[in-house]
């Protein structure tokens, strides 16, 4: 099952994979581009919920403000 960064994981790699000979592809093998992809995808997936838990904080902060504004006023 894909996971919502994978199209993104895989073009990563294969961009990289482009820049590489036809020996140097060889040589890393189908194995580790997939663990790269992997790793890259995992990369992206931490940044992105790591920026949803600061974005959740702020509007958990937001609607507290709003709260305690709406009885003093």
């Amino acid at each position: 099952m894909a996971g919502e960064h994978t199209a993104h994981a895989q073009k990563v790699v294969q961009t990289f994979s482009d820049k590489l000979s036809k020996s140097g592809r060889e040589h890393v093998g189908k194995l580790h581009f997939e663990e790269l992809e992997l790793l890259i995808e995992l990369a992206i997936a931490t940044s992105v919920n790591e920026e949803r838990e600061k974005i959740a904080q702020q509007l958990e902060g937001y609607i507290k403000d709003l709260r305690s504004s709406e009885y003093s006023d």
